[in-house]
């Protein structure tokens, strides 16, 4: 089970890659767009056979991931899916701005692996959610939300370990309410769209919280 794995063995799982902050100015990915990032071609070195294993089981979920076709939803948007899609876009974007910012502070290489993992996927998951969005003629907010501005608040003051701490703190508690909210979704929805987005996105928030509790345990041993 990859919550099981050494925290150390994340930093096996990144290619280095070059992006823009997505958040900085207007959206950045046009809806039902394919985002295509910069990558870098020095890739890190991977340490054994069996890791390569663990890499494509994190990257399956991702991979499997299918945009839905226009007008894909069987139902109108609810009042209900409409919060939960302003949620999912104002969360995924505050994902990548705090993780930037935390690939950027910590000074923990397991950290910082985690932080740029977490930007991988989530930009593709906003790349889904825009698809989405597109199909269903609904409108996203731009920006992080106020919880997202409240945490980068209490995170940028804060430096080494004490910056850690609280950045794992907060992926922690952030992936657990969004499961929650996204297994809520899948459950009460009747928008077909929806119920395929929220589903096929739960496993990847279920790997990043096992990844977070991991990197979290990591921290706590040094």
């Amino acid at each position: 089970m990859t919550g099981r794995a050494d925290a150390g063995r994340l930093l096996d799982r990144l290619a280095t890659f070059s992006a823009p902050n997505p958040l900085s100015g207007a959206r950045a990915y046009p809806k039902a767009t394919p985002i295509i990032l910069i990558v870098d071609t020095e890739m890190t070195m991977i340490r054994t056979v069996a890791f390569a294993a663990i890499l494509m089981s994190l990257a399956t979920p991702l991979l499997a991931q299918s945009a839905p076709a226009p007008g894909a939803g069987d139902k109108q948007l609810s009042s209900d899916d409409k919060a939960f899609l302003k949620y999912a876009a104002e969360d995924n974007q505050a994902e990548i701005d705090l993780c930037i910012l935390a690939e950027k502070k910590a000074r923990s290489p397991a950290v910082k692996a985690f932080a740029r993992l977490m930007v991988d996927d989530h930009v593709q998951i906003e790349s889904h959610l825009a698809a989405v969005s597109e199909s269903e003629k609904a409108d996203l907010p731009d920006g992080v939300g106020q919880e997202g501005q409240k945490t980068r608040a209490k995170l940028e003051p804060l430096t080494g370990s004490a910056f850690e701490k609280a950045f794992m703190d907060a992926q922690i508690e952030d992936h657990s309410g969004d499961l929650k909210k996204f297994a809520h979704e899948n459950s009460s929805t009747q928008n077909a769209a929806l119920r395929q987005y929220s589903a096929e996105t739960r496993p990847i928030l279920e790997q990043h919280l096992d990844l977070a509790r991991a990197v979290q345990a990591s921290l706590k041993s040094e």
